[in-house]
């Protein structure tokens, strides 16, 4: 290779890494984040290999919740936004859960040093209240989905298998196959 060919190839692969630093800035992810990363960063602290390696088997389980979840809160907004304007919280959301999220917002406001869950009411929203939004507004989100049970069933399985995780339990093989289940059903049905 050439003094000027390796320049150009140098300077393309420092142009390529600043590109990458830039998606991941701008929350694409280009490295992927690989379960021995989770686990060194358990294990610079000390923590026991066994805790570690659980710890990091469960993070690969949560990122599955994090993107179920968050999909569902995306599509819910777009859905309702598109069909009936700014006001869809306002207007689409059953009371009930409208009076959770204000509980829970307030609750942070005594926090304001921490970080808050979101800027938005909807993300402050369980799985189940998702779940109970679509149901009640049926009549928006029918054509995605083949029937409320549909929706039910997972929603009340990821629940149940979010709340292990959440609370630093450990799923078993066996839920964490249902787990990737649901999520694999989610994005063939929803998109």
């Amino acid at each position: 290779m050439s003094g000027e060919a390796l320049k150009r190839f140098v300077f393309n692969g420092l142009l390529l890494e600043q590109s990458f630093k830039e998606l991941e800035a701008a929350g694409i992810a280009v490295h992927p984040v690989t379960d021995k990363k989770i686990a060194e960063r358990a294990e610079k602290l000390d923590f026991s290999p066994r805790m570690t390696a659980e710890a990091a088997k469960m993070a690969s389980v949560f990122a599955l919740f994090f993107c179920v979840e968050n999909s569902c809160r995306e599509l819910v907004t777009e859905r309702l936004l598109e069909r009936h304007g700014i006001d869809w919280w306002e207007t689409c959301v059953p009371t009930k859960i409208k009076t959770a999220v204000q509980s829970l917002k307030e609750a942070e406001e005594h926090h304001r040093y921490h970080t808050t869950r979101s800027s938005e009411s909807i993300g402050y929203t369980t799985f189940g209240n998702l779940a109970q939004v679509v149901i009640a507004r049926w009549q928006d989100f029918e054509d995605l989905f083949p029937d409320q049970a549909w929706i039910v069933s997972r929603f009340k399985d990821m629940e149940m298998s979010r709340n292990i995780i959440m609370h630093t339990g450990i799923l078993a093989p066996i839920e964490i196959d249902r787990v990737e289940s649901i999520a694999r059903d989610w994005v063939r049905q929803v998109g």
